[in-house]
């Protein structure tokens, strides 16, 4: 009888441990993301996906898993920032290995955003002007989607 309360409390903890495990690496992600950012930046994620472009925010696995991003209206993404402020780009990836480029600050990705490992890339915004970014290696069919804007005001 104890060989069974034991194996049954064994049984709850590994669950436990690989249910817990995901949110531990998330706030311990949190953590580090906040301790390197410094507190003036504006930051943006971005999500590069084969078939959406890059996409402001996230795109959750479920979308990804189940193909019901499919062929939504293509929105590029337009961020605004200020003449003066500290850009901050988190780049993810949901599906294949995507690049970035924004030529105009000279921030460049040529070695490749994998999925699941996120980039952050950042730039002085110094001059006024929309700006387009792009992916810059060829990452599937919809690849001309992979655009988006940034807009510096003054």
């Amino acid at each position: 009888m104890d060989n069974q309360k034991s194996d049954i409390i064994y049984f709850f903890l590994i669950i436990f441990i690989i249910l817990a495990l995901p949110f531990g690496i998330s706030a311990y992600d949190r953590h580090v993301w906040d301790k390197r950012t410094p507190k003036d930046a504006k930051i943006f994620d971005l999500t590069g996906n084969t078939h959406k472009g890059w996409v402001l925010g996230s795109i959750d696995a479920v979308d990804v898993l189940t193909g019901s991003l499919g062929l939504k209206k293509f929105n590029p993404p337009v961020i605004k920032v200020q003449k003066g402020d500290l850009v901050v780009l988190k780049l993810t990836s949901s599906d294949v290995v995507h690049g970035f480029s924004l030529k105009d600050f000279g921030v460049f990705i040529n070695d490749g955003i994998q999925p699941g490992r996120p980039r952050t890339v950042s730039f002085i915004a110094n001059k006024e002007g929309r700006f387009t970014f792009s992916c810059n290696a060829i990452c599937g069919s919809y690849h001309e989607n992979m655009t988006g804007t940034i807009i510096v005001t003054a």
